[in-house]
């Protein structure tokens, strides 16, 4: 059942599948609950128990949180291997604050989200011959002002390759723990990464990169970035387009608006504006992503963009499909007002799970950083039942079922 790496990334070796996966601090064990769906649907089909999305998938990429569930799953972890990973990590890393996330030193110190990911990633890097299947990890150089997205394709150029004069370290060198590190790095919350990028003849660091979150780069949501790294030559996939020949699974953290009152907005000092201005850009930016993913592509469930355009439905741009593509995701909704004479109707969400939730437990679902066990425990319930929704005989559509398994 398990291909080869040199398989999973031959563009002559059949159609071609992704699965991008969104930032969202803790929110990580949602997207693992729509993941579980998944995994489970694969084996069915392919009457393999052990079956792993890395069998499947031939290109798993991710931002932030998503990129430590992209790298997991590309080793050739099963789903609940990342959701117990998940599940401890969340009150260890985000239970001790060390900063006020505002002036002077961030919320939490990253050595507690290394402590928690080494034991899963060792000291592998980028070319480890334990990676699975096609990786890309996403993250913001800022001192250079790039988006870099890195994978363990071996045609990238600059996977293998040294620059001499510069003494550059080729890709395949970097630690996964420090890549995941990076794209995790969400200001306020993480310091910055630091990583080694060039060395003279004596082996001394001559040049050093400062890395934070990927979402800083527009790539929260990864999946348009994926689609550029299978289309485009340069990035070394050289992938074939087209509905039949490609096909993304998107998969969400939880969407909701980041809405704030006016008055207080006006009220914030200006490097608190500034900062709630980014996390409605990051907000903005991956709504765009959706949009214009489902302009390329026919997916059999389209996710509302908003009001004006609604879902985009059968809006294609363009001569034909370019992908098939499919977001996963789910609304996490408040908790309306309550009403003096009756008790408001369940949320979509509560509806969703078949349970009321108090104002308070809907608020937190949408915090990066609540990692309360209570709190992850819903999360991972909510996951698991909207993945349901989505995934069936018919999606993952059949056509991608991989050579030998039942129609």
């Amino acid at each position: 059942m398990a291909r080869q790496l040199s398989e999973h990334l031959d563009p002559a070796a059949g159609p071609k599948r992704m699965l991008a996966l969104d930032g969202g601090g803790v929110k990580g064990v949602l997207s693992l609950g729509m993941a579980k769906a998944l995994e489970t649907e694969l084996r069915r089909r392919s009457g393999d128990p052990k079956l792993v999305l890395a069998d499947y998938y031939d290109l798993i990429g991710g931002t932030s949180t998503g990129a430590i569930v992209a790298t997991g799953l590309a080793l050739g972890l099963t789903v609940d291997a990342m959701i117990d990973l998940y599940m401890g990590l969340g009150p260890k890393v985000f239970g001790r604050r060390v900063g006020d996330g505002n002036l002077f030193r961030a919320k939490y110190d990253p050595k507690d989200l290394q402590v928690a990911l080494e034991p899963t990633l060792g000291e592998r890097t980028l070319g480890s011959s334990d990676l699975k299947t096609g990786l890309a990890i996403h993250m913001k150089r800022i001192d250079t002002g790039s988006a870099w997205v890195l994978t363990n394709n071996p045609n990238n150029p600059y996977f293998a390759r040294e620059d001499s004069e510069k003494g550059t370290l080729p890709n395949r060198f970097y630690r996964l723990v420090d890549l995941v590190m990076a794209s995790a790095a969400a200001p306020t919350f993480f310091d910055e990464v630091v990583i080694d990028i060039a060395h003279d003849e004596k082996n001394r660091v001559i040049q050093k990169g400062c890395f934070v979150d990927g979402a800083v780069g527009a790539n929260n949501n990864p999946s348009l970035q994926m689609l550029m790294l299978a289309l485009v030559p340069g990035y070394g996939f050289q992938w074939s387009s087209g509905a039949e020949n490609l096909m993304m699974t998107s998969v969400g953290t939880g969407q909701r608006r980041p809405e704030i009152d006016g008055k207080k907005f006006r009220n914030m000092m200006p490097g608190f504006r500034g900062i709630q201005a980014l996390r409605s850009m990051i907000y903005d930016t991956q709504i765009q992503g959706v949009m214009l993913m489902q302009a390329l592509s026919t997916p059999k469930r389209a996710w509302r963009i908003n009001s004006e355009v609604g879902d985009m439905q059968n809006i294609v741009l363009g001569q034909g499909p370019l992908l098939d593509y499919q977001r996963i995701d789910v609304m996490l909704d408040k908790k309306p007002a309550k009403h003096r004479v009756q008790k408001p109707a369940r949320t979509a969400l509560e509806a969703l799970l078949d349970r009321d939730l108090t104002a308070k437990e809907m608020l937190g679902l949408d915090e990066l950083a609540n990692g309360k066990p209570a709190n992850m425990s819903l999360l991972l319930d909510i996951g698991l039942a909207a993945g349901k929704q989505y995934v069936d005989a018919a999606y993952p559509d059949p056509r991608f079922n991989l050579p030998g398994w039942s129609a």
